[in-house]
């Protein structure tokens, strides 16, 4: 019996261990296409020799094979500045953060709608009705169809309606009113919208921002996108950029034509800002110089974002966005462990930085 069992999981490694192989395969194919798009769209000239060595060199001492330099390529030619230690996306999808965050372990934890059980102690925007599995809760109790449309119907404020499992990008994430039973949302019904986002969603109260970040673009929420790192000493704050939202959008993405910008360590912004068609801004949409922004109550939110990160050290990179209310105090909006968009290295430099060596010799362990 004892030697069935040993040969049994002999082989269920060998299965892993291909499984893995085979995922980072597939997916770093996926992310190279994905970046020789962009690449030709934007028809940004190569890296020099020097830099392609460097680059290359720099990975293999660690490690790690750089089939291209795509990633350092598209980021030196937006910003301007080289650094060997860019992350590319092929080796921190596939490789980096699969050995650092039990995401397969942990899939109700990613649930957004969890998120005001975990952080419970912490700001987040008022959740008003949330769907969980079909289900529908006001106040962690369950109501029905249509104890949640009235909820709806009875708040006078703009809420916001978003999915919870499997998100990103700002995708499906709208703001919207109501006047009885209809909503702005294409003059639909409470109740055919909520068909619309079919189970696990949730509405919340609009988050009323602070002044400062407000001043930048009013028609979006703008956020704080901030990396965090957890090790044997404690949580370590990797990256930040402040996300401003496109004119006119409801979201601060990247990927929906927002804006990165670097934020100093005393939270003043580094005053140039970049957005997905390679775009270099010195000004917000609304005509404010970005290098006379300083974030609200900026160390507060590191705080806070490194006490958040002890509840959840299944995950040991974790990518939050961080709201600041009309009061200045930090609001959690959502954290990110699966999709963690590494292209804010645009404004704010190498991903992990200044642990990089460190984490690339745990994704080999």
């Amino acid at each position: 019996m004892y030697i069935y069992h040993y040969i049994k999981n002999k082989y269920i490694k060998r299965g892993m261990r291909a499984y893995r192989a085979y995922r980072q395969f597939r997916d770093g194919i996926s992310a190279r296409r994905y970046m020789k798009s962009l690449m030709r769209k934007h028809n940004f000239p190569e890296l020099s020799k020097d830099q392609i060595d460097e680059a290359k060199s720099y990975y293999k001492s660690r490690g790690y094979n750089l089939i291209n330099t795509y990633w350092h390529q598209y980021y030196t030619n937006i910003n301007g500045e080289f650094h060997k230690e860019y992350m590319p996306y092929d080796i921190f999808n596939p490789i980096i953060n699969p050995r650092l965050n039990q995401i397969k372990q942990s899939p109700a934890l990613l649930d957004k709608n969890f998120t005001y059980n975990l952080f419970k102690d912490f700001n987040q925007p008022k959740r008003i009705v949330q769907n969980i599995n079909g289900f529908y809760f006001i106040n962690d109790t369950i109501v029905s169809l249509n104890e949640a449309v009235q909820a709806c119907k009875n708040y006078k404020k703009p809420l916001i309606i978003k999915p919870t499992i499997e998100t990103g990008g700002g995708k499906m994430v709208n703001l919207f009113a109501t006047d009885g039973e209809k909503t702005s949302l294409d003059n639909l019904c409470i109740k055919d919208l909520f068909k619309v986002y079919k189970k696990d969603f949730i509405l919340q109260e609009c988050l009323e921002q602070s002044d400062v970040l407000k001043s930048l673009n009013p028609s979006s929420l703008n956020t704080l996108r901030v990396v965090s790192y957890l090790n044997d000493e404690g949580v370590h704050i990797l990256n930040s950029v402040l996300r401003v939202g496109k004119d006119g959008c409801v979201t601060d993405n990247f990927s929906t034509g927002g804006l990165f910008c670097g934020i100093k360590e005393n939270g003043d912004l580094k005053g140039k800002g970049y957005n997905s068609k390679g775009g270099v801004v010195e000004m917000s949409y609304t005509g404010i110089p970005l290098k006379e922004c300083k974030i609200p109550n900026y160390i507060a939110l590191k705080d806070m974002v490194k006490s958040m990160h002890f509840v959840v050290p299944y995950f040991r990179i974790i990518s939050w966005d961080i709201g600041i209310d009309k009061n200045n105090t930090p609001c959690l909006i959502e954290y990110n462990t699966a999709r963690q968009g590494i292209d804010l290295q645009i404004a704010a430099g190498p991903y992990l930085g200044k642990f990089t060596d460190e984490i690339l010799a745990i994704g080999l362990e």
